[in-house]
């Protein structure tokens, strides 16, 4: 599933990412209901078709988390996005963009990305999570700050997809902060068996407890719109990858970019 948004842009000569002391949330999901999770009145989940064992935690992710996170998403995220595919940002097995990994762990800091951990402690999926708001709006393109070429074409096309799709008008006026799900990756094997709809379930309920009135998804690929619509996300602004001369042109069926909307 490919998820993206602009507003992680960051500085993208940073090599570093600040630490901070985010309390952390562990939601174990197995055949018995911990007593903590009972306190926050939340239901045990094991990974649909799979045997128990196979049970997996969720719990909200920090800074400290960082390399792991990235670990995970070069194996089965970087790789697979249209837009980086089609402009061939990481030509072989082990090339890496530091601006795009940058990009990408800058929402860790906002403390509201999710992920999932099997019974061995293994990353198996991944919710990057940030929070944006009305009186911080900013449209002007960072994308020239970028030093990387290919990803500087990435990122004028995520910034053009902010400034068009005018989520600030879309979602209701007293709506002053909103969740965008930026960047959302399974494990290849756990693909297929409902952990994307969970991380997505659980970004909207950590959504609402810090007093969100909206979450956005921009998405790049077809997988990523049907999910958002699955989800019942409202579409909100879509332009074709042809239509922008600047843009990457990934391979069909992935032919456009879309905004996702859900009022909460």
């Amino acid at each position: 599933m490919a998820v993206t948004s602009a507003r992680s842009i960051v500085n993208l000569k940073k090599t570093h990412f600040e630490r901070e002391n985010a309390k952390i949330d562990k939601y174990t999901l197995a055949d018995e209901l911990p007593a903590q999770l009972s306190e926050l009145s939340m239901r045990p989940r094991i990974a649909p078709e799979m045997p128990p064992k196979l049970a997996y935690t969720l719990r909200k992710l920090t800074t400290d988390d960082t390399e792991q996170t990235l670990a995970f998403l070069r194996r089965f995220f970087f790789r697979d996005e249209p837009m980086n595919q089609a402009v061939k940002l990481l030509e072989t097995p082990e090339s890496r963009c530091p601006d795009l990994e940058d990009y990408s762990a800058s929402s860790l800091s906002h403390g509201v990305s999710i992920g999932a951990f099997d019974d061995l402690g293994e990353m198996v999926g991944v919710i990057l999570n940030g929070i944006v708001r009305r009186e911080e709006a900013d449209y002007t393109d960072k994308s020239e700050d970028c030093p990387n070429p290919k990803f500087r074409r990435i990122l004028k096309v995520l910034g053009h997809l902010d400034r068009e799709a005018r989520i600030w008008e879309k979602v209701p006026k007293d709506c002053h902060k909103v969740v965008e799900l930026r960047v959302a990756s399974t494990h290849s094997a756990w693909r297929g068996q409902g952990l994307m709809r969970i991380l997505c379930e659980e970004t909207e309920r950590v959504a609402r407890a810090i007093g969100a009135g909206a979450l956005r998804m921009d998405t790049t690929s077809v997988y990523s719109a049907a999910a958002a619509e699955r989800l019942h996300f409202r579409k909100v602004y879509s332009v074709a990858y042809a239509d922008l001369p600047y843009a990457p042109q990934p391979d069909a069926p992935h032919l456009e970019a879309r905004v996702y909307i859900k009022s909460l």
